[in-house]
């Protein structure tokens, strides 16, 4: 999508909201996308008698809320543009105004006689979610007999849940394979439309995503040192202490040295000098695709192998 269109539907999202911003002290907070634009949208706000502080920091989704900036920088909202509001509470010293932008994008529908199945369940994110009643009825063009599930994120997909049951395989319209990754876990096929390739693609024929989990285990199985990863921001953080002490128990019972470590960003540079051989991840599932030298899992993948391994 060009600049110049993405750039006013972010501002008309904001003449909605300008009497509740109106001179306010903004922490603005922005997806990589929209960051080409952050200027205009800086200048956009202030032309409402707003000051605003922009967060250079990358912007992940609705749970990365830079809480602690804005409370340091005594900001009276976080503008947080992309995301709606995210499916766990988070509770913030500085009120949070989401603001979705939603997407609707052209695409190839030949494309979408790539879905071998008969029953096709529709899922996608905040961004695209009003496109998929437009999938669906060209899905039932071609003889599909379609459900739409809704919403979804990386770490969340109770809406494909529900749907699970009645569907042969899922189709998520979007970009990229984050958001799609989990639904694997329903043993299903799992095609993407990415609006960004035009095209529909099968995820497991582009990841080979088992056979590289089964790598990643067998490189537990051999490792020394474990670090468990936590993550400060509070839409990432993990709670369960008494859960998490009971997994480390686990593993040093297996003869490894367990070490807990907490960053804000999880990334290769904060990683670079520990000497350990193996990452579990419990943070944003999304994390694990980025690169690192040290082979990484997410903690949800962790527990299931425990439990495969347990049964044999």
């Amino acid at each position: 999508m060009e600049e110049s269109i993405l750039l006013n539907l972010v501002l008309k999202e904001i003449e909605k909201i300008k009497e509740k911003i109106k001179n306010k002290k903004i922490l603005l907070q922005l997806p990589e996308g929209l960051k080409y634009s952050a200027l205009k949208i800086i200048d956009a706000l202030k032309d409402n008698g707003c000051e605003v502080i922009f967060s250079g920091e990358p912007c992940y989704g609705a749970c990365d809320i830079r809480d602690y900036e804005a409370n340091l920088l005594g900001c009276d909202i976080i503008l947080h543009i992309g995301h709606k509001e995210f499916y766990k509470k988070i509770e913030t010293k500085v009120p949070v105004i989401y603001i979705p932008i939603d997407l609707k994008i052209g695409y190839d529908t030949n494309e979408l006689r790539n879905i071998k199945e008969k029953r096709v369940g529709i899922v996608s994110t905040v961004q695209h979610i009003k496109m998929i009643e437009n999938v669906a009825k060209d899905l039932e063009k071609i003889g599909k007999k379609v459900v739409i599930g809704g919403e979804i994120l990386g770490c969340n997909i109770e809406k494909a849940k529900k749907i699970n049951e009645e569907i042969d395989c899922f189709l998520f319209v979007g970009s990229g394979k984050f958001h799609s990754i989990s639904l694997l876990s329903f043993r299903k096929p799992v095609y993407i439309l990415d609006l960004e390739r035009n095209k529909v693609y099968r995820l497991e024929d582009d990841l080979k995503f088992e056979r590289k989990l089964i790598l990643k285990f067998e490189k537990f199985e051999k490792a020394n040192t474990i670090g468990i990863l936590l993550s400060s921001k509070p839409g990432q953080f993990y709670r369960d202490h008494k859960f998490l002490n009971e997994i480390k128990k686990r593993i040093e019972k297996q003869g490894k040295k367990v070490y807990i470590i907490i960053f804000d960003r999880i990334t290769q540079e904060n990683l670079e000098g520990l000497k350990i051989d193996f990452f579990i991840n419990t943070a944003c599932p999304r994390i694990c695709e980025d690169y690192f030298k040290k082979p990484m899992i997410n903690i949800s993948d962790f527990l299931a192998f425990e439990s495969i391994k347990n049964k044999l």
